[in-house]
């Protein structure tokens, strides 16, 4: 009966809590859910559409699939061709395009269809095209690629890596559909540019041009029958197995970083959550506890009062909790993002039991025991009516009296700060603090979401602090890389150029990808994070995790073995620095690897003299390596980098941020979504603050209404106690979000292995303070309303 009989005094103020719970509980589930679902994205693609090994050969092999240890194969066929050309947004690079000949009951084993649909197998112009494709060259639906074909004459020449020009027909290619395949994940930030042809097409074109057939193959052990299986394969005529598992390894550890950013989410919303609900339950207790001292008058026991607020705190969060597992639903479809949600073979909605049961579960049993302290202490009955002590003002509030501030301004102020008497107390303090907080939290988040950006959008801060890089052709011939090199240090616009080499090295016995860079005019274009960079053979620099994995910091001393050097086995280098992300010439990843002169990786193999600088340019020639250039700035630096890379478009490449840096959270969505997520808790509390605020006092706005008060004038006091609220907020909470902010990204970016700059925006920053005030007087428009309009009789009439 007591339940009843408050529920109805008090529906609103309980449905306000039960939209509150539902907002947090929803947002922390559908983010924990969201990690798991990006988590098992790329797992549950290689279910469906995955191999484990990609075998190359010159002729069909046939009795690949009667092989012991594989359980299934795929044949499909590579049609060899020149440079392909669309009205494209970039122009598509040769050397990682491929074009396919997959039978079409085979297809939709091999990839997965994100947009459009399959091509008509009569059709030899339609075509399927990579998501790369898409992303990164702007090929849609509709587009048409023209592909020059290999003639059939051509097949002896192209077998020998000798550079061949199309001398076959040039084929029109009309894209209906994008897809994505195990090859078009980008794996350490290399990328695949696929199309797939029809049926049709191989019946018009493969006796006329060249094609080179290939098997995918799944193994009835995985990766454990890998080495068998390339025996094997080789010993039927095959050239070369690819390793498929350990891309896909690669793959899954580049997405890994987005689950942690979905789960990082949640757990900030969680804990922000916690505090708001707690606020909340508070409050409402509060609220509830003026008609205690009347119901123990009545004979309503200590125990039956608690346990009444037990009750109520038990329903408002079994109701919170079904709508927040309801909003989790509805927000499914949103996840995952980038590669991920590509990965993803069941986009859309999607309920997650597991998480959404359980963490249903978890939030009514939090509510509950939230609920708990507030529940006891109003039990406790204490009757001090109208004969408690009256607070002294704030010294705010006697400054503004002595400035003569308008009353609607001195009352509003007040409610704000001041916590009242007896049954028109008001528990202002939580109001306060959560304003600090929210205000607080979304200033670190903008200082933290502005250095991310800056972060990806500046590549010296990630280790490329080039404008170009020129990558040796291992099938040219050397006068073409040896002109492509000189060009490179002829042109006396380029300001720096740094030879570099990549391979493999064992630190302290573990295993690390090694990048050596040598300065052949400017400074090396390396990015150090913490020391220097080296400059003498016996010294080295080292990614962050890295170091974190072999336990040594800068000024230690490791020991190196370096594969087919002069160098002697376990030769001692001196830890100098910590590097930032190297380019992409085989190293493992972001705060990985290692850095050496070039001369010390090679071991001595070049020694000091006239001849040293021709011996380390043919090094990196012969070890397939690449040039690191930077201009001059200006109209002159831009062209000289223009010129550069229209005379050797096959080998120039582009900073670019590191696969697993753009995965955490698609690089600025996840601060983005966690300011949103506060934005909307702070709303929802500060609604409920105005709540029970303009129920607690409704009769002193009567008594302000008796005595000659203008609705306008109420109105204007519940907006000025808003105000108040959002100026203690910004007063408070902007310079330590600030100090928070940069604190925490220092944080991340030392751990992660990049220059730790943070950026603060100033008109950021001002964009929070004014949308706090705007939001919390948009929010108060409705209760300063429904105070203006209530009539005085009602307000001033006892219960």
């Amino acid at each position: 009966m007591l339940l009843r009989a408050s529920f109805r005094r008090r529906w609103r103020s309980w449905l306000l809590l039960c939209l509150l719970i539902a907002l947090v509980s929803g947002l922390v589930l559908a983010a924990t859910a969201a990690g798991r679902r990006t988590a098992t994205a790329f797992p549950r693609y290689e279910a469906v559409h995955g191999y484990d090994a990609f075998l190359y050969s010159v002729t069909t092999l046939p009795k690949v699939a009667t092989l012991p240890e594989v359980a299934s194969a795929t044949q499909v066929r590579i049609v060899g061709g020149g440079t392909p050309t669309c009205a494209c947004s970039r122009p598509i690079d040769n050397i990682d395009f491929a074009l396919f000949e997959v039978a079409p009951e085979s297809l939709t084993r091999m990839v997965k269809l994100v947009a459009g649909r399959l091509p008509d197998q009569s059709d030899p112009d339609e075509i399927l095209a990579s998501y790369t494709l898409q992303r990164d060259n702007g090929v849609h639906l509709g587009s048409v690629i023209h592909v020059p074909l290999l003639a059939a004459s051509q097949r002896a020449a192209s077998l020998s890596d000798a550079n061949v020009v199309p001398d076959g027909p040039t084929v029109a290619l009309h894209v209906v559909g994008i897809e994505v395949s195990e090859f078009e994940f980008p794996a350490t930030n290399t990328v695949a540019y696929d199309v797939y042809t029809t049926r049709a097409f191989a019946r018009a074109r493969n006796a006329n041009t060249v094609f080179f057939p290939a098997d995918l193959v799944q193994l009835r052990h995985g990766a454990a029958d890998l080495p068998r299986f390339e025996s094997s394969a080789k010993a039927l005529g095959g050239l070369s197995v690819e390793d498929l598992d350990s891309a896909a390894s690669a793959i899954d550890t580049s997405i890994h970083p987005q689950a942690v950013g979905w789960w990082l989410l949640a757990l900030l919303a969680g804990l922000v959550g916690l505090m708001v609900v707690t606020q909340a339950l508070v409050r409402q207790a509060a609220v509830e506890a003026e008609d205690q001292a009347t119901l123990s008058a009545l004979g309503v026991s200590r125990r039956q009062l608690v346990a009444v607020g037990l009750v109520r705190t038990l329903v408002i969060g079994v109701a919170g909790a079904i709508g927040g597992v309801g909003l989790a639903y509805l927000l499914s479809p949103l996840t995952p993002l980038g590669e991920a949600r590509q990965a993803d073979p069941a986009p859309g909605f999607a309920f997650d039991g597991d998480v959404l049961g359980l963490g249903a579960l978890v939030a009514i049993i939090a509510v509950v025991v939230l609920g708990v302290w507030p529940a006891v202490r109003a039990g406790r009955i204490r009757n001090r009516g109208e004969s408690a002590p009256v607070a002294r003002p704030s010294r705010i509030m006697a400054l503004m009296t002595g400035a003569g501030a308008p009353a609607s301004m001195l009352i509003g102020v007040g409610h704000a700060l001041e916590r009242g008497r007896g049954r028109n107390a008001v528990p202002v303090g939580s109001a306060l603090l959560g304003s600090v907080l929210a205000v607080t939290a979304l200033c670190a988040t903008a200082v933290f979401s502005s250095s991310l950006t800056h972060l990806t959008g500046t590549p010296a801060l990630y280790g490329q602090p080039f404008a170009e890089w020129y990558s040796v052709n291992p099938t040219a011939p050397a006068d073409e890389n040896n002109a492509m090199v000189a060009s490179i240090e002829d042109d006396h616009a380029i300001s720096a150029i740094t030879a570099g080499i990549g391979g493999d090295v064992t630190v302290d016995g573990k295993v690390v990808d090694a990048l050596a860079g040598q300065s052949l005019r400017g400074p090396m274009l390396l990015t150090a994070v913490a020391g220097r960079l080296p400059r003498a053979d016996g010294e080295v620099d080292l990614g962050a995790t890295t170091m974190r994995q072999l336990g040594v910091h800068v000024g230690s001393l490791v020991k190196v073995t370096i594969p087919n050097s002069t160098a002697s086995t376990g030769s001692s280098f001196r830890v100098v620095g910590s590097l930032a992300f190297p380019p992409d010439f085989g190293v493992g990843g972001l705060g990985t690897g290692a850095v050496f002169t070039l001369n010390g990786l090679l071991g001595g193999r070049c020694p000091p003299g006239p001849a040293q600088r021709a011996c380390q340019i043919q090094a990196v020639a012969s070890a397939q390596g690449a040039f690191l250039v930077r201009a001059v700035p200006g109209a002159a630096g831009t062209a000289a980098l223009a010129s550069l890379a229209r005379a050797y478009p096959s080998n120039v490449s582009y900073p670019s941020p590191p696969t697993n840096l753009i995965n955490f959270g698609e690089a600025v969505n996840f601060p983005l979504l966690f300011g949103l997520m506060l934005i909307i808790f702070g709303s929802a509390t500060l609604v409920h603050v105005l709540v029970v605020s303009v129920v607690r006092r409704r009769r002193e706005v009567g008594l302000l209404k008796a005595i000659g008060f203008v609705r306008q004038q109420v109105a204007l006091s519940v907006a000025w106690q808003t105000t108040t609220v959002a100026l203690v907020g910004i007063v408070i909470g902007i310079p330590v979000g600030l100090v928070v902010g940069r604190a925490v990204w220092r944080l991340f970016a030392d751990n992660l292995g990049v220059l730790p700059v943070p950026v603060v925006i100033a008109w950021v920053i001002a964009a929070v303070a004014g949308g706090t005030v705007l939001v919390a007087n948009l929010l108060a428009i409705g209760p300063a309303l429904a105070a203006a309009r209530s009539h005085t009789a009602s307000l001033l009439k006892t219960e």
